[in-house]
């Protein structure tokens, strides 16, 4: 005839007494340790700050590539640009109130080929926005660098921030870079070049619209310690 082994509430709470009584026998250091790994956490982060409190009435996003860039990636521009109004979309709530449609911009410039001469403050009053935020691509590659084979999505850009109105110039300026995937460059079997520059696009997107709000990352190497 089988035991039937008791089963219940009262023998995970015996178990747990039998286990602490065990440590604390092993020293109050061990036993400090079994206390605290249940409740630490176990991705920890940290807090950053937001560098610029972007705020605007109206905000008009304005990409630059230059013709390196749109002779193999025409439609990148654009492609940046409404990943950012989505980033916006979802984090700045309330500080943005319109956002000029990405595709009449891209129209726009078309339109006006000598727009890179005008003054950013001349390009906002163009749309009557009161802020405009300008992103001119300096790198937008997917394979990496003196590799014809390996994949491996790399976005850089100058972002700043106009206000229009401000003559002392841009209101905010960084350069953010982005790039995926991170820790190694892919074969072209691994990941295909469609969904690397769909990631690093939305990835460069949130690296951006991060300078303006307070946020978490996750610790790395000695900080998780």
């Amino acid at each position: 005839m089988m035991t039937q082994r008791p089963t219940g509430p009262g023998v995970g709470v015996a178990v747990g007494l039998a286990l602490l009584l065990a440590l604390a026998a092993g020293g109050c250091e061990l036993l400090g340790q079994a206390i605290a790994w249940p409740i630490a956490p176990r991705h920890p982060k940290k807090q950053v700050k937001a560098e610029y409190a972007l705020q605007a009435r109206q905000l008009v996003i304005v990409p630059y590539a230059g013709n390196d860039i749109l002779f193999e990636y025409p439609t990148a521009p654009l492609e940046i640009s409404r990943d950012i109004v989505h980033q916006i979309g979802g984090n700045l709530k309330g500080r943005v109130e319109v956002i000029v449609n990405p595709v009449r911009v891209a129209r726009w410039q078309e339109s006006n080929l000598e727009w890179p001469n005008m003054s950013l403050s001349a390009i906002a009053e163009a749309f009557q926005a009161d802020t405009l935020l300008y992103v001119e691509l300096e790198r937008y590659s997917m394979y990496e660098e003196g590799s014809p084979n390996l994949l491996r999505g790399r976005v850089r850009a100058r972002v700043q921030v106009v206000e229009v109105g401000d003559t002392a110039g841009p209101a905010y300026e960084e350069c953010v870079e982005s790039l995926f995937p991170e820790q190694r460059p892919v074969a072209e079997g691994e990941l295909s070049e469609r969904r690397i520059r769909a990631t690093v696009n939305q990835l460069f997107a949130r690296d951006v619209v991060r300078k303006f709000y307070d946020h978490e990352v996750p610790l790395r190497g000695e900080e998780a310690r």
